[in-house]
């Protein structure tokens, strides 16, 4: 097991050190072990969570395919204590004999890597979950927007893991130099991510004016407003993917606004806005048909969507997030009185106005071949109107992933490649 000496922050005077445990104590008071370092730490490791935790083949089963636990909790013993505690200097690490005759032994590196007391390891495990974001404006997205080699993305195993990380952190990248008029584009780039997230519009879907449009973007050229997609399901697509395979000729640039910094910036100015919009639960409405292509055969899918979201969404630490705002049919305002709706309306009006304040605002022309991948539930997106002579039609082709399938790409290269932030899971 490997732990990057880099990111703990480990100097190469202490590199020896940090390898060798000098000594060990019971607190059998506590039920735990503390664990002395020779770089001068130490960990306390509850007796329960080390046998829970032991990697041997009676508590865990390890192989490629699979690592998973063995052991129920209706048979595990809590109150579970060592019959023998030693350490293997040779190896360095604790060998610990628990009962039924079951051994044990923990790494130096394993245990550096699950100090509860050590502040850095509680950061890097933090980190494990990629939700650090840099919130940005107009012009720092200007200066900031990575852009990747569509070949690069395709090929090279850094290269995907550098676009997606981009995108967990700024919440949006680019791919450049996609080969033109490609159809298949999104869903090869999409199998080379992991799992395409399939919606009622299908898997993959086109952006093109059309007859019976089952969307705003599919019913003209006008402009569209800012919004998140779906905010009339229950667990709206997370991030949204758009590949450029005609662009219009007049007007059709993209826009973007970061949600998350409108909410800081709500927050700090409107604080008012900020806590209706935190606690104020909206009810959107979408209902239609959709027809798309399902295994090489058109179909016809009808829907009737419905769904609650508070435009900002906190977490228990009170940090926004998720954002929610579209342009689905806004029916019902729940646990409100009549008295508080102008109220409401007001936060919203506020909320849209700071999206399009020009300092918010990034504003592009995507190029035939560009690809972008966004974070729907915290980007806001917009288009500007378009125009084209008669015969030629702007088209995009889409698809929506999930969170959890992005990070777990970026986990799973980070292990490949032996990234600095790449962490051990069992």
């Amino acid at each position: 097991m490997t732990i990057f000496l880099s990111t703990l922050k480990v100097s190469k005077a202490r590199l020896e050190n940090f390898r060798f445990i000098a000594s060990f104590a019971q607190n059998k008071e506590n039920r735990s072990l503390t664990v002395h370092f020779k770089d001068d730490t130490s960990g306390i490791y509850p007796y329960v969570w080390l046998r829970d935790c032991s990697l041997e083949p009676h508590t865990y089963s390890i192989a490629p395919a699979m690592k998973a636990r063995i052991h129920h909790m209706r048979d595990f013993d809590i109150d579970v204590e060592p019959v023998s505690i030693a350490l293997d200097a040779k190896s360095s690490s604790i060998k610990i004999l628990w009962p039924n005759n079951l051994e044990s032994r923990y790494p130096v590196g394993w245990l550096k890597a699950r100090n509860l007391d050590n502040r850095n390891v509680r950061e890097l495990r933090r980190r494990f979950y990629l939700t650090d974001v840099r919130t940005w404006n107009a012009e720092e997205i200007k200066t900031r927007l990575k852009k990747f080699d569509h070949g690069d993305v395709m090929i090279d195993d850094k290269a995907l893991h550098d676009f997606l990380t981009a995108v967990c952190v700024d919440g949006i990248a680019l791919i450049k130099n996609s080969p033109k008029n490609n159809l298949n584009a999104v869903a090869e780039l999409g199998d080379r991510i992991g799992l395409i997230h399939q919606t009622h519009f299908g898997k993959v879907f086109e952006v093109i004016t059309k007859a019976d449009a089952s969307n705003m973007a599919y019913a003209s050229g006008g402009e569209l407003p800012y919004h998140t997609d779906f905010p009339s399901l229950s667990q709206p697509p997370e991030l949204q993917m758009l590949h450029v395979i005609k662009s219009a000729q007049e007007g059709g640039f993209s826009k973007f606004v970061d949600g998350f910094r409108i909410a800081e910036l709500l927050k700090k100015e409107k604080p008012e806005v900020f806590e209706i919009l935190t606690k104020t639960t909206i009810e959107y409405i979408e209902e239609g048909f959709d027809v798309h292509d399902r295994d090489g055969k058109i179909h016809k899918f009808d829907f009737d969507m419905a769904a609650r979201h508070k435009v900002l969404r906190l977490d228990d630490d009170g940090r926004v997030i998720k954002v929610q705002f579209g342009n689905a049919m806004r029916s019902w305002f729940f646990d409100v009185t009549p008295e508080q709706i102008p109220a409401i309306y007001n936060a919203l009006k506020t909320f849209t106005s700071y999206c399009y304040d020009p300092a918010n605002q990034f504003i592009f022309k995507m190029d035939d071949g560009d690809t972008v991948l966004w974070a729907n539930t915290r980007i806001l997106h917009a288009r500007s109107a378009y125009k084209n002579s008669p015969g030629r039609e702007r088209s995009l082709i889409g698809c929506y992933f999930m969170w959890d399938i992005i990070k777990s790409k970026v986990r799973l290269l980070r292990d490949q490649l032996q990234l600095p932030n790449n962490q051990m899971s069992v």
